[in-house]
């Protein structure tokens, strides 16, 4: 018997080589997914970090707030931009409402809390867009084993098969007469092992990525409320159109 890759396929089973071409498809899968969500979060995470060092002159003591609501056009592929963004606009747009009432310290403090719960909700859509394509690789990494068993299942059928058919040689219960079947079994079964390792380590890669973007995002957007009510209580006035002053020290 030929034990090479070539000669175990030509000697599998319909079911066995069907198990092994599902199996092939759901790693192509998993591995196209992959790349695609390490593209995604490496830029995202990297034009994050730009727009931080870009945010900084413009948030500050004498910065220019509403320049910085704006901000979010130039890094709009980054995620931190699209939440920072969302809540600057609210506090910019806050500002010009309240007019001279800002001054109350109430008022400014229920501004920002709307300003958070903006930041919150646009903070959820972010998390479920990096999230894409993850739960996909847990199925594939759950699920593979299985399919591989199930191919293993039909392999073990042969064997015994072969085993109990007088016909072919197989009633003596030989070694050779059943390692089709056998070989068969085990090949289905490392095949789908070896899709779920790999499906495993890219989840765990990017479920790590992604608890690391959460927390720059938080830092960030707790930073930025802080920084504003610290900055803006005592303040005279907020004329309609004129900046009001912030400060978010973030670091990269």
């Amino acid at each position: 018997m030929d034990f090479s890759l070539l000669g175990l396929w030509s000697q599998m089973g319909i079911v066995a080589k069907a198990v092994v071409i599902t199996l092939i498809l759901m790693s192509m899968y998993a591995i196209g997914i992959s790349l695609e969500r390490f593209v995604t979060f490496r830029r995202g995470r990297q034009r994050s970090l730009e727009y931080i060092r870009a945010l900084q002159p413009l948030i500050g003591p004498h910065g220019r707030i509403e320049e910085a609501a704006q901000l979010k056009v130039r890094y709009a592929d980054a995620p931190l931009a699209r939440i920072v963004g969302t809540g600057l606009d609210e506090f910019v747009q806050g500002l010009r409402e309240l007019g001279p009432a800002a001054r109350d310290a109430v008022e400014l403090e229920l501004l920002l809390h709307g300003v958070g719960r903006s930041m919150e909700r646009a903070k959820k859509r972010e998390i479920a867009g990096l999230q894409r394509g993850l739960p996909v690789l847990a199925t594939i990494s759950s699920s593979a084993p299985f399919v591989g068993l199930f191919g293993t299942v039909f392999g073990i059928i042969t064997a015994f098969q072969l085993m109990a058919d007088p016909s072919g040689g197989g009633g003596g219960g030989g070694l050779a007469t059943v390692s089709a079947g056998i070989a068969e079994a085990l090949l289905t079964t490392a095949v789908g092992l070896g899709v779920a390792i790999g499906a495993v380590w890219f989840y765990n890669f990017f479920t790590a990525k992604l608890d690391e973007m959460v927390v720059i995002i938080d830092d960030a957007t707790g930073e930025l409320t802080d920084r504003l009510l610290h900055t803006n209580r005592g303040v005279q006035a907020y004329p309609a159109h004129e900046n009001a002053a912030a400060v978010m020290p973030v670091t990269a």
